[in-house]
């Protein structure tokens, strides 16, 4: 008959090996350098996935202490075995698989805190961006230039004193007044 509690650890393990790498699984990373600043820039901000792969880290080392104080089925003192004795072999692997799935989990917990911090300072610059804050474009992808001929609003939407001198507005064209007809009684 087994052992119940390492059939439970063997299901929080594979439950484990499941959510491994929560960060690099589903989260995507901001561009470097931003081809089109001008343009919504898509990454993953949300920390969600770091935090699950940090607690993903923290199970595993409690798991590593749990096999690490366990006790060895051939120092058992009651002279058999019982249900809560490992052999050596068993307390080695799971040592072992612990620390080698906490240190996945910790490693993708970490790339994924970079890459939602790094995310997050790109979607702000890529808002100013859009909004025409042309240094914000240029930290994006150095040396971009807004897209048309000089002078023109490639969005459409630009402050003028943003973007040099303010263009004067359209002129509408002068109307003529209409001839008159001569007055009555002369010609």
């Amino acid at each position: 008959m087994s052992n119940p509690g390492l059939r439970l650890a063997g299901a929080m393990t594979l439950l484990a090996f499941t959510s491994t790498g929560c960060s690099w699984i589903f989260m995507s990373k901001a561009p470097e350098p931003v081809v089109a600043p001008n343009y919504p820039v898509e990454c993953t901000s949300s920390r969600a996935s770091p935090v699950l792969d940090s607690i993903c880290a923290g199970y595993f080392v409690a798991n590593g202490i749990f096999w690490a104080a366990a006790d060895t089925c051939d120092t058992d003192i009651y002279g058999g075995t019982s249900d809560f004795c490992y052999d050596s072999s068993t307390k080695t692997a799971g040592i072992a698989l612990s620390a080698g799935l906490a240190a996945v989990c910790a490693f993708s917990a970490a790339s994924g805190f970079k890459a939602a911090t790094s995310c997050s300072r790109v979607k702000g610059l890529n808002a100013l961006c859009i909004t025409g804050d042309l240094a914000a474009c240029q930290a994006l992808r150095p040396g971009f230039v807004p897209p048309g001929p000089p002078g023109a609003d490639p969005w459409g939407t630009r402050p003028p004193d943003r973007w040099g001198p303010p263009q004067p507005p359209p002129q509408e064209p002068q109307q003529t007044p209409p001839p008159q007809a001569p007055p009555a009684g002369t010609q």
